[in-house]
């Protein structure tokens, strides 16, 4: 018996040291077959990505998928090779492509994003929250790869024409929820849910700018609304401390106006279609509602990669909104009810901000409603393209490229979670009251979601 047992020993270390294994003995800065990228990118995932908490069996499967794959991408040869024809090369390519897909589909980041591009105009870009979208729309696995890989196809799909994720945003509440322009920016009248006015910011995209939508008013029932497309205030605010006024600093101060007023009875914050941004923002605009006295909010932890291994992290640290007093006016009345909306393509900063006033709520007592549908599940922060290097220095994780083949893998380099310890990251916030959307109600100027949620503060003001 003590013989067979070092024999068995013995028999498992020969099979382990079998396994195949990244082939990184040198450095493939220009990969030039689909082996080596897959090599990099297999390698530079299980230094970068965050989420193996979450994902791959706590991370211990992503051996297999080195395994199950190099084989196929070895077999495919040069990524770019000129003895093929041009249906040969895409052909190839999309075979690549499949097998990315098949590996990234069910990854629960919530931001991840995978760009290809084989040089020869065959490009894609993959994203597991669209996976997970089109899944629950019942959308085929081949239904749903031709979607990411065929950009006509994507043109004409039903998704894109019937679903809350592509159409229901800011510029088109503006248009279609209130009838106003959606470009330039000023005040106009409108008759609809009780507002006389609405004041709104139209701003184009540029080199220099992102596309931004701001809308806001008060109704006859002193009901404050506000919508924005994404958190970009803070170039725009810091623009105004420097040379003046401009017209995103003027309406952040009347929202702080509007929201501290004693006439104020409700407050609707809309966050659908909201893409996130600049993480600063959310100090800028949620002071105004921190109770008196509060000098900061905590809203969740944060926790990051502590080395290149797979699950080394480190401890959960508080996430903490600082308050921001760029402006004063008077203190929120705390008995005033507040309702968010929310979309699957609320994300980002829009849902670490839903976690501000979940904060609100469970911590101090605020009365407040999640309406619409679960956000998208992306509660990460990221360091910009640019700085992606400086990401993987100092953070051990996020943003990196596989140049040239793959342009870009977009994964946060920390993860958040809520105060009360609950990880929505790849599931999303889910609201508090269901409200289905309807397409053609939504283009014609009946907003659902925005009906329940001022129908609930009417009722709150009637209690």
């Amino acid at each position: 018996m003590r013989k067979i047992i070092p024999l068995l020993l013995l028999i498992v270390l020969v099979a382990v040291s079998c396994r195949p294994q990244p082939d990184l003995s040198r450095d493939f800065d220009e990969p030039e077959t689909w082996g080596e990228t897959f090599d990099i990118y297999w390698k530079k995932m299980s230094t970068n990505y965050l989420f193996w908490n979450l994902d791959y069996n706590e991370g211990r499967d992503w051996d297999k998928v080195y395994d199950e794959y190099k084989g196929r991408f070895d077999e495919l040869g040069l990524v770019e090779d000129n003895t093929r024809t041009s249906a040969e090369q895409k052909a190839n390519t999309l075979t690549a492509y499949r097998y990315f897909f098949d590996i990234i589909k069910h990854l629960s980041d919530g931001h991840y994003a995978l760009q290809m591009d084989d040089q020869c105009d065959n490009t894609i870009t993959l994203a597991p929250y669209m996976y997970r979208y089109l899944t629950a729309l019942d959308y085929t696995e081949e239904e749903i790869f031709t979607f990411f890989a065929d950009p006509e196809s994507r043109k004409t799909s039903l998704f894109n024409r019937y679903q809350d994720y592509n159409n229901e945003n800011t510029v088109h509440i503006i248009e279609y929820s209130f009838g106003l322009p959606t470009t330039g920016s000023g005040t106009a009248g409108t008759s609809r849910y009780g507002f006389s006015s609405i004041q709104y910011v139209n701003i184009s995209k540029s080199t220099n700018t992102n596309e931004f939508h701001i809308a806001l008013g008060r109704n006859s029932d002193g009901i404050v609304y506000f919508a924005f497309s994404g958190f970009n205030f803070y170039p725009y605010i810091t623009a105004a401390l420097i040379s003046g006024e401009n017209e995103v600093s003027e309406i952040i101060q009347e929202f702080f106006r509007l929201v501290t007023d004693e006439n104020t009875t409700g407050v609707v914050i809309d966050l659908r279609g909201n893409s996130g941004g600049v993480v600063s923002d959310m100090a800028i605009l949620w002071t105004a509602f921190m109770p008196e006295g509060a000098d900061s909010l905590r809203i969740g932890d944060t926790r990051r990669k502590n080395s290149e291994n797979r699950t080394d992290y480190t401890v959960w640290s508080p996430f903490i909104i600082e308050r921001c007093n760029l402006f004063e006016y008077g203190t929120f009345s705390d008995d005033v009810p507040i309702a968010i909306i929310l979309n699957e393509n609320s994300v980002s900063c829009a849902e670490m901000s839903t976690f501000a006033f979940m904060s609100l709520r469970d911590t101090y007592g605020y009365n407040v409603r999640l309406f619409g549908a679960h956000s998208q599940g992306g509660n990460g922060a990221l360091i910009t393209d640019s700085e992606s290097k400086l990401s993987e220095i100092l953070f051990n994780g996020g943003i990196t490229t596989v140049a040239p083949y793959i342009t870009l893998i977009y994964t946060p380099y920390c993860q958040s979670r809520y105060i009360n310890g609950t990880n929505y990251e790849g599931k999303g916030i889910p609201v508090d009251e269901q409200v289905t959307f309807s397409p053609s109600d939504f283009k014609t100027g009946n907003d659902l979601r925005l009906k329940a949620a001022l129908a609930w503060l009417e009722e709150q003001n009637q209690n």
